[in-house]
């Protein structure tokens, strides 16, 4: 009789994804949210100067500029 091992190592794979997630969240530590759009945000460590943010928006706003 043959084993699914396969949902077995999407499961496995689906964990490590989340275990990577938390560990990069411990090493960020704290993050602020800033809102673009409706359907865009963006999570910024809160180390990070109010500058760098205003230039990591624009360089965003000026690749992804609306099709109108």
């Amino acid at each position: 009789m043959k084993k699914n091992t396969n949902h077995y190592e999407r499961l496995s794979q689906a964990q490590q994804a989340e275990n990577a997630l938390k560990e990069h969240r411990k090493r960020v530590g704290e993050v602020e949210y800033v809102t673009i759009s409706g359907r865009t945000t963006f999570e910024f460590p809160v180390s990070l100067s109010e500058e760098e943010r205003e230039i990591r928006i624009e360089n965003y706003k000026k690749r992804h500029k609306p099709l109108t």
